[in-house]
Formats: C-alpha cells, sequence, structure tokens
C-alpha cells in the first residue's frame, strides 16, 4: 500500500496528483496507491477539495474505501493531533514514511522511520521503496513528474469548456495577440514574506517588452486593486495594452489558471498556480521566472 498526502490549494493537488499518477503508471504493481484527503475533513483553505470538481477525474481518495463510521474515527484522531499515518502504524501496520519537506512535523506528525528527500527534485527511485505500507508527503514539484507522461497528464488535466462570455472574450484576446500572462501572488505571500519584488516584475517587463513590442500583458492577481496602484513600479504600464484579468474568485478562480495556459508567454511567480499553468501551456514562447 502506497499513500500520498493531499492538501493545499488546486495547483498543489495536481502535483500531488501527478506523483501519484507517475507512480502508478512507473511501477505499475507496487500498489494499490491512494490519496490522503483527510486533510480537506479538518481543514477549510483556499476552495477545499477541487481535483474532481476542475478535471472530472476521480482519483483513489482514502476516505472512499473505509466505513463513515472508521473514517470519522481516523478524523477524530486527526483533530487530536493523530496523523493518518500514525493511526496506521498505531493499528500495526509497518508503515514508513517519505517527507520531502520538513512541514510533515506539523501536517503529519509520525513516530516512525523517515526517510528525506530534498524538495522540488526528481528522485522515482522513490516509487519502488520496498516496505508493506509507504506513506509520501511532498508537493513534488518537478517538470519531470509531469514530463514523461505528459501526454496522459494532459488528457486527464483538461478544463472544461469556458461557458460565460467574459471569460470567453479574454480567451478571444489571449489567444488573438502575443499574450504575456503576469501572475502576481498576494495575500499569504506578503503576509509570510514570500512576495516578489517589485523590482522583479519591473526587470522582466522591461525586457520582455524590448524584445516584444507588440505583446499585450494580461495581469492574474488576487490583488488586482495593489497592481494597478503600483503599475508602474511593476512595469505593467510598459506595454501599449494591458489587460486586467477580473472576476474569477472563490469557485471560478481556477478559470485563471485555464487563461494563463493559454498565454503566448509567462511572467511567472514564485506560485504552484502559475508553474501548473506554464506546464499545461502548449503555445508558450516566453517564458521568464524569478531566480531560484
Amino acid at each position: 500500500m502506497r499513500i500520498q498526502y493531499l492538501n493545499g490549494g488546486l495547483a498543489n493537488q495536481v502535483f500531488q496528483y501527478i506523483f501519484m499518477r507517475f507512480a502508478q503508471i512507473y511501477a505499475p504493481d507496487n500498489g494499490p496507491w491512494f490519496l490522503d484527503d483527510s486533510f480537506f475533513f479538518v481543514n477549510q483553505v483556499h476552495n477545499g477539495y477541487e481535483l474532481e470538481k476542475v478535471f472530472g477525474i476521480r482519483p483513489n481518495l482514502l476516505s472512499r474505501h473505509f466505513d463513515d463510521d472508521i473514517w470519522q474515527e481516523f478524523i477524530r484522531n486527526k483533530e487530536n493531533g493523530i496523523s493518518i499515518a500514525q493511526s496506521f502504524m498505531d493499528l500495526g501496520f509497518s508503515i514508513e514514511m517519505i517527507a520531502e519537506t520538513s512541514n510533515y512535523t506539523t501536517h503529519n506528525p509520525f513516530n516512525g522511520k523517515v526517510y528525506s528527500i530534498p524538495s522540488n527534485e526528481f528522485h522515482p527511485e522513490i516509487i519502488k521503496f520496498p516496505g508493506e505500507a509507504v506513506y509520501y508527503h511532498g508537493y513534488w514539484i518537478h517538470p519531470k513528474w509531469f514530463r514523461t507522461y505528459q501526454d496522459i497528464f494532459k488528457k486527464e488535466l483538461s478544463f472544461p469548456p469556458l461557458t460565460d462570455e467574459r471569460n470567453q472574450e479574454y480567451a478571444r484576446q489571449i489567444l488573438s495577440s502575443k499574450s504575456i500572462g503576469v501572475h502576481i501572488r498576494r495575500g499569504d505571500y506578503v503576509t509570510i514574506g514570500w512576495a516578489l519584488s517589485h523590482t522583479y516584475y519591473l526587470d522582466a517587463a522591461k525586457k520582455i517588452s524590448t524584445e516584444h513590442p507588440d505583446a499585450v500583458f494580461f495581469v492574474f492577481s488576487d490583488d488586482l486593486d495593489w497592481c494597478r496602484s503600483n503599475a508602474a513600479s511593476l512595469g505593467l504600464n510598459l506595454p501599449s495594452q494591458t489587460v486586467y484579468v477580473e472576476g474569477n474568485t472563490r469557485d471560478s478562480s481556477f478559470r485563471d489558471l485555464q487563461l494563463m495556459s493559454m498565454c503566448y508567454g509567462l511572467l511567472m511567480s514564485n506560485s504552484a498556480f502559475c508553474y501548473l499553468a506554464a506546464l499545461l501551456n502548449e503555445r508558450m514562447e516566453v517564458y521568464w521566472e524569478p531566480p531560484h
């Protein structure tokens, strides 16, 4: 048995799903695989669990393999600080953990053996890790997890058609121009100190505008008012036309991801949301990412 932790917003959920699907294809006899969706039973963040709603896929969720009374006992344990992995070990399972990030101690505290893996690297050998049960904690954001089987993943991760006139018009403009999607993450990134500097955007905007004088900037952000107020210092006023993409919030926020995946180029943020848009983009000719 292999279990991958599932948490966060849509992009993080997708990367964790890609990791699990990579494993199923790469080592089909090394399973079965489950996504541990317990996070969404005890946390109300972002838009909750979105994989099925957005992409219509139906992954192997751990919650679906237990009677409700048993699963609720797992959830009560989790609410009391006992992770799913720890619950399995307490029930007598021989289970070990492979953790890409140290925050497993917060999200999935575990008293058993933990093997640490560097973040954002490609290590397919961990898929064939021996043992009765292995719990994987990580986000696995590296292009090779996706690109190795990208033809399969692009079919599975296909967006529903745009049905509203506003987004249809944005799509028409994006596809008919040298559109540069500019993603500016604010919100919690400001609070935790991860927001990128004005200088990063300004330098990139100058370079892109010089090399592509017919570029049109399409700005995607969780704080468009702030972007407008700081347009000059961010370089958003450099191209001849800048469009601020509005209206895709809450349950429709994935439409920003969809529109970004249609752009001719991307001026990236340091967000998984933007990185996923780049991977799903089949048109991209301009790519500008922040320093690592």
